[in-house]
C-alpha cells in the first residue's frame, strides 16, 4: 500500500463533484493530478450519459520522466454513479 500526496485533500473530491454536476457533458479532458504525479485521473464525456474515467498511476516517482505507468479505465453513469463516487471519495479523505 502506498500513500499519494496532495496539498489539499480536499480538492479531488471537489474536482469529482465538478464532473458529477457536469453530467450532460463537457468537451475535452478534465485531469485532476496529485503532488508529486504520482496518481492522475483523465476524465472524458462521452455525451451519451458515461463518463471514462482513467486512472493512472506512476512509480516510485511519479514526477521523474523514466517513471513507469500503469492505467485502467471505468466507465460510469454521468448521473448517480458520479454522485455515489463524490460520496466515497469524501468518505475516503476524510
Amino acid at each position: 500500500m502506498t500513500s499519494v500526496r496532495t496539498l489539499n485533500v480536499d480538492r479531488i473530491v471537489s474536482w469529482a463533484a465538478d464532473l458529477a454536476e457536469s453530467y450532460e457533458g463537457w468537451d475535452g479532458l478534465r485531469a485532476w493530478e496529485s503532488l508529486e504525479h504520482d496518481l492522475r485521473i483523465d476524465a472524458t464525456h462521452d455525451r451519451r450519459g458515461h463518463v471514462n474515467l482513467r486512472f493512472v498511476i506512476r512509480g516510485p516517482r511519479g514526477y521523474d520522466p523514466s517513471a513507469w505507468e500503469a492505467s485502467v479505465m471505468v466507465t460510469l453513469d454521468a448521473g448517480e454513479d458520479m454522485r455515489r463516487l463524490v460520496a466515497e471519495l469524501g468518505d475516503l479523505v476524510s
